[in-house]
């Protein structure tokens, strides 16, 4: 996976609170360790408020940033695209005369994301990627990818980069249009919902 900017300012807010809950469950747990009249070794730091920041900002970029109360109370406003999505692309090179099967896999976390799709004759990675939320139109997934033909492409296909933005609808769809590099120069319409 690959990191993925946001024009969201959740991440300095939420990365200020796990600092503050890291610093006040370090005095905690001190307290605790001194009433209990427990000691660690010399060797072991704690409680560190640094171990409990690195394992409060683990759990909250793998887990915690899905929950729905957490999008709820604000703290968090990127939409959660993980899955597969089924659907179709019109593209250029055929004039747009034909819709051609496609599968979109996305894997992300709160601050990394890969975009893998994959049709009858190519697949394709994401490099890097964006997620507007701020958008007046709806969030955005914009990201630029790396195209590879399959063996059985048509001998004209080969491996170029392009660039694709995906609207992302209330009803659960990914739709917007895309480009091929400067060797394709072919451009079309994605259109998929989640499986």
């Amino acid at each position: 996976m690959h990191g993925y900017s946001t024009d969201s300012n959740e991440r300095r807010v939420v990365t200020l609170l796990l600092a503050l809950l890291a610093i006040a469950l370090a005095w905690v747990s001190s307290k605790f360790l001194a009433a209990s009249h427990l000691s660690v070794p010399w060797w072991v730091d704690a409680p560190s408020s640094m171990a409990f920041y690195g394992a409060l900002y683990a759990f909250f970029d793998r887990y915690l940033w899905r929950n729905n109360f957490v999008h709820k109370l604000g703290l968090v406003r990127i939409p959660d695209l993980t899955g597969r999505w089924r659907g179709y692309l019109l593209t250029s090179f055929d004039g747009h005369a034909k819709r051609h099967d496609l599968m979109i896999h996305i894997f992300q976390s709160w601050t990394q994301i890969t975009v893998y799709l994959t049709t009858p004759t190519s697949m394709s990675r994401s490099s890097a990627a964006v997620i507007q939320v701020d958008d007046p139109e709806g969030a955005a997934l914009v990201y630029q990818y790396q195209n590879q033909p399959l063996a059985d492409a048509m001998r004209t296909m080969h491996m170029h980069y392009g660039t694709a933005m995906l609207r992302i609808s209330n009803g659960g769809c990914l739709a917007g249009d895309y480009y091929a590099g400067r060797d394709r120069r072919t451009f079309g319409r994605i259109c998929c919902k989640r499986v």
